[in-house]
């Protein structure tokens, strides 16, 4: 195996986790947007980060900005995971399971922790929901990920 078939493997491999991130968001975060977002329980530094003023986020004033950096951050994911996969053993949907635990725990704990419990200051069990939430995301990503680079893997 070439560096470059490795590297385009990769990159194939992280736009399909690049879809299935988008998609997992969507469907699992969409839902959990009623509770969320619900101002009897969330904070209101929470729901202002969100408003138009004084300056809205940037997924709301160029949302395919968001998604092209997500996209990006999904090719870095399958040159890690081609990276990583090959010394693990295990069928593809065991190292996908790996690398999506991988990715939520140096993610995610760090991410709610810092942003939404500490400045935003959002309630613990919706810091928890969160995690929830990404858990799903992040291993759909993972076996995303990994189903893609296993068929595009040379066969020896």
């Amino acid at each position: 195996m070439t560096v470059a078939s490795g590297a385009i493997r990769g990159a194939l491999a992280g736009l399909a986790g690049g879809v299935a991130w988008l998609a997992g968001i969507a469907l699992v975060f969409g839902p959990a947007q009623m509770v969320l977002a619900d101002p009897d329980r969330q904070s209101a530094k929470m729901i202002a980060a969100f408003a138009s003023e004084p300056s809205p986020p940037r997924a709301l004033e160029s949302p395919g900005l968001v998604v092209a950096g997500l996209f990006c951050i999904a090719i870095l994911w399958g040159w890690v995971y081609t990276w990583m996969a090959a010394s693990w053993p295990g069928s593809w949907t065991k190292r996908g399971l790996r690398f999506g635990v991988v990715s939520w725990a140096l993610m995610v704990p760090w991410f709610e922790f810092y942003l939404p419990w500490n400045v935003l200051r959002e309630p613990a069990p919706l810091v928890m929901l969160e995690m929830a939430c990404w858990a799903l995301v992040l291993t759909g990503v993972g076996l995303a990920i990994s189903g893609v680079e296993t068929l595009l893997r040379p066969r020896t």
